[in-house]
């Protein structure tokens, strides 16, 4: 069990050390774009949604190796579980809730070497509100994964996001 312990510490070191080396010496183009997918669960004023995925077009402004804006446009999908109900007439109906948002939000992302932290704001369609999104993230390889909390108007949501840079 020691040995294994020992292994995994030092494999887990290995990479930690691989990573900061790759973020130390990787030359950041002043563009950068990339796709990412989200999932995204509804919390307060989504009572009626379990669950929502996304699909986002990101673009990064890099100023320096620490500082970028950010440009983000993608579509999500808020679904909920089905619930039939009948009428007055005895007629069954099925109400199944389902909203599209489209997001176009914008931001100022810092950088601490592999970890960085943003803030966004924006008009979310579907919602018909304005919106500002706090997250952290971190990119490893050509994958940026984050955590966001997004509140528009009176309605929040946690997002888990995952990217590629082309």
């Amino acid at each position: 069990m020691k040995k294994i312990s020992i292994l995994l510490f030092g494999l887990l070191l290995t990479l930690s050390f691989a990573v900061n080396a790759q973020s130390n010496n990787e030359v950041k183009p002043p563009l950068r774009v990339y796709s990412s997918f989200s999932y995204n669960k509804p919390l307060q004023g989504m009572d009626r949604y379990d669950y929502g995925f996304g699909v986002i077009s990101n673009f990064d402004f890099n100023f320096n190796e620490h500082f970028a804006a950010r440009l983000d446009i993608g579509w999500n999908d808020y679904s909920g579980a089905e619930k039939a109900y009948v009428d007055q007439n005895g007629n069954t109906h099925t109400d199944h809730p389902n909203m599209s948002v489209w997001e176009f939000t914008g931001g100022l992302r810092t950088s601490l070497g592999p970890v960085y932290l943003e803030g966004r704001g924006g008009y979310y369609t579907g919602v018909n509100s304005w919106g500002y999104v706090p997250a952290v993230g971190v990119v490893f390889w050509k994958l940026d994964l984050q955590a966001a909390y997004t509140i528009v108007g009176d309605k929040q949501w946690a997002t888990l996001r995952l990217g590629y840079y082309f």
